[in-house]
């Protein structure tokens, strides 16, 4: 199908790494032994079965042709800000993803509640309270605050003057950065429309969609949640318009968000008219925020990380899907090199500790990890071990159908396609037990749903498969564990669903949706450890990958 796309790569070419994150619309993949302009790595989205029948190709390969039709400067100012995305992929049935940049390093950070790790940047984390940053371990300045809305505003406006209006603005698909002057940048930009089409039908992320009735995919649409995002960055909440903090932090820019949160569009600003309040306001910022009078206590506290529901999350993304739509969001794995964020404030009240402690016994879970210049034309290729250039070929080969060989390595493709199942799942567990607000609970709900459906398309593959060659007593325990976590994942849902009038850590752990994904949790261990003592041997025999059981 590569044919019908010029410049288009086969998917047998993509030689997936670990999966980033899997939200509504698809997953995202590390590639291996692959760069854009041989510097910056690269992700692979792959589309899921059931959403491309509503893909529109031709939209998505006008994007990908979009920077290279852009003047030099624009093109490199666009692949700096964003992870466009730079090739399509196709298999025999069509296109069935693209490649993008992978995220800059300096959009991570690591948090105290978290320490193991480093995550993906999302403004969900900014939307919060001081108690919030203590816990986390790091500050942010009412000037950062305000640097940070300069530079995504000079972004929305740029992108409108393009003809691309991003649509979903939600606080995990733009990603900060606060090392030297604060920058944003964005994901999920397949969701973006351009010119006034849209690859896939956006679902707006829930708390920051548009008043009722008004079009998604309009520049007053993103002015709109710009205010959104203004209001509650400096309100350290995430939902309402309160605009108490921001106004008395300063008038002028309290005014513009006033404007942004009109009912009528026509009355809201556009993102040119913000930069030279928000350049002003970033130079007369007070040392800190001003006191909220009063202050609000209807929305819950956050202990730990959160992200709103992904926009297909991502997605989260997420977070995210991805769940950081999360992010869903493309992640990559990292072992992280930032400066660490600024030392938290001594003296954490005990149940932030407990809560940390509990939070870190649940799971530790991996994301994670710099400038397109202009996409050239696709990607070059390059001869295998040949670092950082061109695609590739999957070195495994392929055998017939009717011998173990062959059903073997059908077999490893289902297990590469559940890679990171468990870590998506992971984080949205871990958000629950944050009660993280409705929207947080709604975001987690969707990871687990959806996680539930692709274990369900597992298992009806692997029924599908040839495998009779193979132990039945391997493929048995294989399936069982699926359905187990597919029957912990929908538990889940439901405790997520059960959370979101009145959510307590204690409520979470103490529920009967909560012991009853235990169980089922206990299932699938049990299943998978069965399947591993069958497969290793075999997978060493033809020379594929071994793995323990809490990889599979």
């Amino acid at each position: 199908m590569s044919g019908a796309y010029p410049g288009a790569m086969d998917a047998d070419r993509v030689v997936k790494g670990r999966k980033f994150n899997s939200g509504g619309q698809g997953s995202v993949w590390a590639v291996k032994d692959r760069t854009i302009n041989g510097t910056w790595p690269v992700a692979y989205k792959e589309y899921h079965t059931r959403i491309r029948p509503e893909l529109k190709p031709e939209v998505l390969a006008a994007m990908v042709d979009f920077i290279p039709s852009l003047p030099h400067g624009t093109g490199q100012w666009l692949a700096e800000c964003t992870a466009w995305p730079a090739v399509l992929v196709t298999d025999s049935a069509g296109v069935s993803g693209f490649l993008m940049r992978q995220i800059p390093e300096r959009f991570f950070r690591r948090f105290d509640f978290a320490p193991v790790e480093s995550r993906p940047a999302g403004f969900q984390y900014l939307l919060n309270g001081p108690a919030y940053f203590d816990t986390a371990g790091f500050t942010i300045t009412p000037r950062q605050r305000f640097e940070l809305l300069l530079d995504f505003a000079r972004t929305l406006g740029r992108l409108h003057s393009l003809g691309v209006v991003v649509g979903d603005v939600s606080p995990n698909n733009v990603l900060f950065s606060l090392d030297g002057t604060p920058s944003c940048f964005l994901i999920d930009c397949d969701a973006m429309a351009l010119h006034g089409k849209l690859a896939l039908q956006t679902a707006e992320t829930p708390n920051w969609d548009l008043p009722s009735g008004e079009r998604l995919g309009s520049p007053t649409g993103d002015a709109y949640k710009f205010g959104l995002l203004a209001a509650r960055l400096f309100a350290g909440q995430q939902d309402g318009q309160d605009l108490t903090v921001l106004r008395a932090a300063d008038p002028a820019v309290g005014q513009l968000a006033k404007r942004s949160l009109s009912a009528d569009p026509a009355r809201r600003p556009s993102a040119e008219e913000w930069l030279s309040a928000l350049a002003d306001a970033a130079t007369t910022a007070p040392a800190t925020l001003p006191q909220a009078t009063p202050p609000r206590t209807s929305v819950p506290r956050n202990a730990a990380g959160t992200a709103s529901s992904p926009p297909g999350a991502a997605r989260p993304q997420q977070p995210p899907r991805t769940v950081p739509n999360t992010p869903p969001m493309p992640m990559a794995p990292r072992t992280p090199n930032m400066p660490r964020p600024t030392p938290p404030t001594p003296g954490k009240s005990r149940v932030g500790r407990r809560f940390v402690a509990i939070v870190l016994i649940i799971l530790a879970f991996v994301y994670g990890p710099d400038l397109y210049e202009k996409i050239e034309k696709g990607l070059q290729s390059g001869s295998p071990g040949q670092s950082g250039q061109g695609i590739g070929s999957n070195s495994s080969g392929s055998s017939a159908q009717n011998s173990e060989e062959g059903q073997a390595l059908s077999l490893n493709g289902l297990l590469q396609r559940n890679e990171g199942n468990r870590g998506g799942v992971g984080e949205a567990v871990r958000q629950m037990t944050a009660c993280p607000g409705r929207s947080g609970l709604q975001k987690a709900k969707g990871v687990f749903e959806d996680a539930a459906t692709e274990r369900d398309e597992l298992v009806r593959d692997l029924e599908a498969l040839d495998h009779d060659l193979l132990p039945s007593s391997m493929t048995k325990s294989l399936e069982s564990s699926w359905q187990a976590s597919a029957d912990a994942d929908r538990a889940y849902a439901r405790l997520a669903g059960e959370m979101m009038n009145s959510c307590t850590p204690k409520a979470v752990l103490s529920s009967s949706q909560w012991r009853e994904a235990s169980h089922a949790n206990t299932r699938a261990t049990r299943a998978k450890k069965d399947f591993v003592s069958d497969w290793n041997p075999m997978a060493e025999e033809h020379g594929l990958a071994k793995m323990s059981w809490d990889e599979l």
